[in-house]
């Protein structure tokens, strides 16, 4: 009896082959088969017709999988526990048994008798089959031939347009009622029939209820070079086209083959890679890991490592290497195979999704695909579909594909359905992959939007029999799409609708995108726009600056304006002001070392009407000047020109006092005292208004001032008013500051000169005291006098507010004010009435030789 031939996938062959062997005296035999990684065992199943898979590794999803049930449609999967069954081998394998190491044995001999009742493979499946011989035919149940491979018409000495639709009595290889009893047997049972003769081996698959596959190879003892020779080419076009480097090397570092890609990239030749051992292809700084990867191959069966490839010229790329050990039967290393893929545009692709996509990229790579087949017959009758098809529309698939269900007029969108159609048809007959999106309906009712992309499978004839492809559903990505669309018209919209200049250009200045608030100010299309530098639209005098702002904005990363005339297409010129700052395209990259891209964004604004208002202001401020100046000099030269004719009045009024007093009447004599005190009035208020008209005019001379000698010398000049109303005068240690002596005298003169004047019934009581501050320095002068009502504080530094005093001229503290300001400073008063008044005024240390300029208020 012919043993069970068992593929272990799995660490611990040794053991499970004791386990196996120890029984062997129980029919049938068991023979072991061990591999450690996935794709050995894809690799193993093209030269062995294994009957049982025994699972033993720990598997995430693996598109692998697929392929290797595709090769052994009817495999059974033995899963040794205690470890887990992956659920990607729940979609892929047919049977699948769970033992421990005390049933594994019955399970494996099992698998014989339950391969017989085993599922047939989907036909999608059978086409793989197809492309992995040439003779081969479909054969319906009273043995008519479906279709039949150019391979075999050759074989039987026709064509396969001849034999389609003949019966195998008028033209078969073997006896027919030996082929017709083996295909009824194999679609009675729903297993794969063998038959050999000396010619031949004979494989009937059943592929449905009233077909079978018939597959005609050579004996494997004769053809075994040939067919692997065969293969080895078939897999040799494959690995060629691959975008991928694929290499083989042993452990001694041989390279035993590589694709066309590894010599496309590194730029080394077939002859050159044949004498290389793979560490020539590294730098010495990627040597720890790349050793640190082959042990781990050694251990574990496969690693993964990301490393840098140094090709023929220098330069270094970054790639991904993933390899694996193809073990020997004993389970000793033998070599090491592996694919490396060149990671820059992926990293570009991750940037570019994270930066933009994040979210619609985890949503698409979630989504159920479906794959499908297709009759290319009207209506496109559903052939295969995958089980995704459920979760997509809501049908099953066997209403699909029994017609029950049409895909076309039921599924598709009617609105949809002709575009479609015509798609696919314009692709095929250009012999090309159909792409296209549109809408279907779901049982419930539901619209939903997919993307398809397949391509044609001819008929033996040369015409399209079926339609192969994939389907995903993009609902999301469309509405994303379409919100992305509003968005972009409504940020379009908003920009358009701006009364200023809107424009991107890049460093060469290439007009990338303006609003059309540009359009209609320049009077340019955008044709005209389009082939434009910036330096066309301002006037010729402005082209040097403009490109020097530009240069400082693309170097500084930094907002940048400046002021131009901005010329239109009818030769107007416009005052503009122009904003710029750059966009630069940042990201994180951990091999991509390109520059980013670079673009200098900005807006222009309309500033006539500002320039007009400034120039109004500007002259507005000359004109207040001019008048300033003009009521300065008026009053400088009134004061000084009255000082005569009352100097007359004055002496005529003495002589008057003296030589008529007490000769006239009482009435008289008050008359003449009346007239004599207004005349010295007005000579008091005359010189106060001639200094106060001076201040302002005359440079003053800032140097070091001690305001304590200035202080002496001033109570020395009102020492009489001082002794006569019995005032107490005390100063504190007082700063040195930076002023004019005589100005700052006349100050604090007036100060103190109030103080006594507003004293009332009460001696006077005065303090003069100084403070620090940031900029300088704030004096006081405070009294103990009859204070100020509130309503008049903001007008006692009011020219001619004399308050309650009828002697005081009311220029005094005005000209307090002014001398303060002259030192860059602010003068104010604290005051209750009935308890005294404090002024402080503030010198600062800053130069104040710019009578114009802002003083800083201190908060009080």
């Amino acid at each position: 009896m012919s043993p069970v031939n068992v593929l272990y996938l799995g660490r611990t062959a040794g053991p499970l082959e004791r386990l196996l062997s120890a029984t062997g005296r129980t029919e049938p035999p068991v023979s072991v088969s061990a591999v450690p990684t996935l794709d050995a065992a894809i690799a193993r199943l093209a030269s062995l017709q294994a009957d049982c898979l025994i699972w033993d590794i720990d598997c995430e999803s693996n598109p692998e999988i697929e392929r290797l049930f595709s090769l052994a449609p009817g495999l059974t999967v033995v899963v040794r526990e205690p470890r887990s069954t992956p659920d990607c081998l729940e979609a892929y394998a047919p049977t699948i048994v769970r033992a421990d190491d005390d049933s594994l044995v019955d399970a494996v001999r099992s698998t014989r008798s339950s391969a017989e009742n085993s599922d047939s493979p989907p036909e999608v499946a059978m086409s793989l089959l197809d492309r992995s011989a040439d003779r081969i035919a479909r054969i319906d149940g009273d043995g008519t031939y479906r279709s039949v491979s150019d391979g075999l018409a050759a074989a039987l000495d026709s064509s396969a347009a001849a034999l389609v639709g003949t019966t195998i009595a008028e033209t078969s290889m073997i006896d027919p009622e030996v082929l017709i009893e083996h295909g009824q047997r194999a679609l009675q049972t729903g297993a794969i029939q063998r038959y050999v003769d000396e010619d031949h081996q004979y494989v009937f698959v059943p592929i449905g209820d009233d077909q079978f596959q018939l597959v005609v190879q050579d004996p494997r003892s004769e053809t075994v070079s040939e067919r692997v020779e065969l293969s080895n080419g078939f897999i040799d076009t494959v690995l060629d086209r691959l975008s991928d480097i694929f290499f083989v090397f042993d452990f001694e570092g041989t390279f035993l083959h590589w694709n066309d890609r590894l010599t496309e990239v590194t730029g080394y030749s077939n002859d050159e890679i044949a004498s290389m051992s793979p560490m020539d292809f590294f730098v010495q700084a990627d040597y720890e890991r790349v050793d640190a990867a082959m042990s781990e191959i050694v251990e574990t069966g496969d690693a993964t490592a990301v490393v840098r490839i140094r090709t023929r010229g220098g330069r270094l790329l970054p790639y991904e290497f993933t390899g694996s050990m193809v073990a020997r039967e004993d389970g000793s290393p033998q070599y090491i195979c592996g694919i490396a893929r060149d990671i820059s545009q992926r990293r570009r692709s991750e940037r570019a999704l994270r930066e933009r996509q994040q979210a619609l990229s985890n949503l698409i790579k979630n989504l159920p695909g479906v794959v499908y087949r297709y009759r290319n017959e009207t209506g496109f009758p559903v052939e295969f579909m995958s089980e995704g098809c459920t979760a997509l529309t809501g049908y099953s698939r066997e209403r699909l594909e029994s017609g029950e269900v049409s895909w076309t007029d039921d599924v598709i969108h009617p609105e949809d359905r002709e575009e479609l159609r015509a798609d696919v048809q314009t692709a095929l007959a250009e012999d090309e992959q159909y792409q296209t999106t549109y809408r279907i309906r779901t049982a419930d009712g539901e619209i939903r939007w997919v993307r398809e992309q397949g391509s044609g499978v001819d008929d033996p004839d040369g015409s399209v029999e079926y339609l192969d492809g994939y389907l995903t559903e993009v609902t999301d990505v469309v509405e994303i799409e379409e919100e992305l669309r509003r968005e972009k018209a409504f940020t379009e919209s908003a920009l358009d609708a701006q009364p200023d200049l809107f424009y991107v250009f890049s460093p060469t200045g290439e007009m990338l995108r303006w609003n059309d608030r540009f359009n209609e100010v320049t009077g340019y299309s955008d044709a005209e726009i389009e082939s434009m530098q910036p330096t066309d639209f301002v006037a010729s005098e402005d082209v040097p600056n403009v490109r020097n702002a530009i240069g400082r904005v693309a170097t500084d990363h930094e907002t940048g304006s400046i002021e131009a005339t901005l010329v239109t297409e009818d030769d107007r010129h416009i005052p503009y002001e122009f904003t710029g700052s750059v966009i630069e395209d940042v990201g994180e990259s951990v091999y991509d070392t390109r520059e980013h891209d670079l673009y200098l964004c900005g807006t222009g604004r309309n500033i006539s009407q500002r320039i007009t208002a400034e120039q109004e202001l500007e002259a507005a401020i000359e004109e207040l000047e001019r008048s300033n100046a003009e009521l300065e000099r008026f009053a400088y030269v009134a004061s000084h020109d009255l000082k005569e004719p009352l100097r007359m009045i004055r002496s005529y009024l003495d002589l008057i006092q003296r030589r008529y007093e007490g000769s006239l009447d009482e009435d008289a004599d008050e008359f003449i005292t009346y007239a004599v005190d207004g005349a010295e009035r007005m000579r008091r208020m005359i010189d106060d208004l001639l200094t106060y008209s001076r201040i302002g005019t005359d440079d003053i001379t800032l140097q070091a001032v001690d305001p304590n000698e200035v202080i002496d010398r001033v109570l020395d000049s009102i020492r009489i008013a001082i002794e006569e109303e019995n005032a107490d005068v005390t100063v504190e240690d007082l700063p040195t500051v930076e002023g004019d002596a005589q100005q700052l005298g006349q100050l604090f003169q007036n100060l103190i000169s109030n103080a006594i004047a507003y004293s009332g019934e009460a001696p006077p009581e005065i303090h003069v005291s100084a403070t620090e501050y940031d900029d300088g320095w704030q004096f006081s002068v405070s009294d103990s006098g009859v204070g100020i009502d509130p309503d008049q504080i903001d007008e006692v530094f009011e020219i001619f507010s004399s308050g309650t005093v009828s002697s005081s001229t009311g220029i005094g503290l005005a000209i307090c004010k002014k001398i303060v300001q002259q030192h860059g400073g602010e003068i104010w008063v604290e005051s209750e009435p009935g308890t005294g008044s404090t002024f402080h005024f503030t010198i600062s240390d800053t130069d104040t030789t710019d009578p114009n300029r802002a003083s800083e208020m201190l908060d009080v």
